[in-house]
């Protein structure tokens, strides 16, 4: 081997350590390491041949001295190029020891921060679990919160419609409203004038009660005491104002030519200013009365027949307006 191969091994050697400092990364400055061992391997093999050429050269050299052959300026310059390629050769040694402890001591460091990133990893990936676990939590409740929004979101239609269905009732019963205050100011009215009517109907029953106990006191107090039965006293009236005031007796409907005069008055006209009318004309009833009056001397017979006949057609006539 020669001197210039060794040379160049020597220079690309220390151009190594250049392109190593220079590449960042495990991976990068294990195949550095294993280059530079491999290249170690290399060296130390053509050391040692260059060592065993050494050897051939000093057996050469010995047996040149023994033959004298070969002068001694070549011998000494043979000589002189072993001690520096020896020189050069420990220089090399020296170069790869520093070279494998600074290779050895970035290993270690990146080995350090390989198992510190290492760590942080594992922590990062928890955290990343941790959040990927928090985001199917908040995904489950976006999908619970969406459903809800459609619950309430279909309630408020619901909502809505009952609104409007109780705007429309509201109008409705408004309108009902308003037609229930119509109908009970409608009562009203009616229930004044049914009151007007009433009191209308109590004032002719009261005028024609009036006129009937008129006639009654009239024709019992033009019978004698002596030849009536029914005598002219005030329990007697009150007798007759019973009959008068019930109810439950029952008569045929009297024919026009046995009403009195006082009945077909009232009839004319049953308002309030009519009434006066009748109680004026109540007096020629009062006078047909007292024409009776040729019957008393009759005797009492005749006296009986006549109240008879007198109760007889005033009966119709209290039916009528009673």
């Amino acid at each position: 081997m020669s001197v210039l191969s060794i040379g160049r091994l020597v220079r690309s050697e220390t151009q190594t350590p250049k392109i190593v400092g220079e590449r960042h990364g495990y991976e990068g400055l294990e195949q550095k390491l294993k280059e530079v061992f491999t290249e170690r391997t290399g060296i130390m093999r053509q050391l040692s041949k260059t060592s065993k050429e050494l050897d051939s050269i000093k057996g050469n050299l010995q047996t040149l001295k023994n033959d004298d052959s070969v002068a001694k300026a070549d011998v000494l310059k043979i000589l002189a190029l072993s001690h520096k390629q020896r020189g050069e050769m420990k220089s090399l040694q020296a170069a790869l020891q520093k070279q494998l402890d600074e290779a050895t001591e970035q290993a270690e460091k990146q080995q350090a921060t390989i198992k510190f990133l290492k760590m942080e990893m594992e922590k990062k990936t928890k955290i990343i679990k941790d959040l990927q676990q928090e985001n199917k939590s908040l995904k489950n409740k976006l999908l619970s919160g969406n459903k809800l929004c459609d619950v309430h979101a279909e309630e408020s239609k619901k909502i809505q419609a009952q609104l409007k269905e109780l705007r429309y009732g509201k109008k409705d019963l408004i309108f009902k409203g308003q037609q229930l205050m119509d109908l009970e100011h409608k009562l009203t009215i009616a229930k004044e004038e049914l009151e007007k009517a009433a009191l209308d109907k109590e004032s002719q029953l009261k005028a024609l009660k009036d006129t009937v106990h008129i006639c009654f006191s009239a024709v019992l107090h033009n019978q004698p005491t002596s030849s009536h039965r029914f005598p002219a006293t005030p329990t007697n009236l009150f007798r007759y104002s019973s009959l008068v005031n019930s109810s439950r007796v029952t008569f045929q409907q009297p024919h026009a030519k046995d009403i009195p005069k006082v009945q077909r008055i009232i009839t004319a006209s049953k308002s309030p200013a009519n009434i006066g009318v009748m109680r004026r004309d109540s007096s020629p009833g009062v006078k047909d009365c007292q024409m009776e009056k040729k019957y008393t001397a009759t005797p009492e017979i005749h006296s009986r027949s006549s109240l008879k006949t007198q109760t007889n057609k005033l009966k119709p006539f209290l039916l009528v307006w009673l």
